[in-house]
């Protein structure tokens, strides 16, 4: 467990100097392709941390179950989201290389998907907050 613990320390170190640098800067916007780079990684390692680490940390066939159902819901969220988002640019933004459709329609889909799991979890603390607090 100490090897997380460090890892923990060492990806917050990054990102600490990263922050400071981007600030320290005369003209931030040369940080801002580095930024986001390290947005990637660290979103890359939350994805693989999200769908590996429940497999190995199991408490029997009531937390598989669980888990599944969590992996079940992700993936809803995320169809519905790609499902119904639009691939029209918006209004009065210019960029110097247009995207494409198919672009536009995975960055809009990424929104509305961050959107809806943002409120499941805000739904999901206040009705456990209630549950427990009426259960006592």
């Amino acid at each position: 467990m100490k090897l997380v613990k460090y890892l923990s320390y060492l990806l917050l170190a990054v990102s600490a100097v990263l922050i400071v640098l981007f600030y320290a800067q005369g003209t931030p916007e040369s940080m801002v392709s580095t930024i986001l780079g390290w947005a990637y990684i660290l979103f890359g390692i939350a994805l693989v941390c999200m769908l590996v680490l429940p497999l190995f940390f199991r408490d029997g066939k009531k937390m598989n179950k669980s888990t599944l159902i969590a992996y079940g819901i992700f993936a809803v969220v995320v169809v519905v989201a790609v499902l119904f988002s639009s691939d029209a640019p918006l209004e009065g933004v210019t960029t110097s290389v247009e995207p494409t459709a198919s672009d536009l329609k995975f960055t809009d889909g990424g929104v509305m998907a961050a959107g809806l799991l943002i409120a499941i979890s805000f739904i999901a603390i206040l009705v456990g907050s209630l549950k427990n607090l009426f259960s006592k």
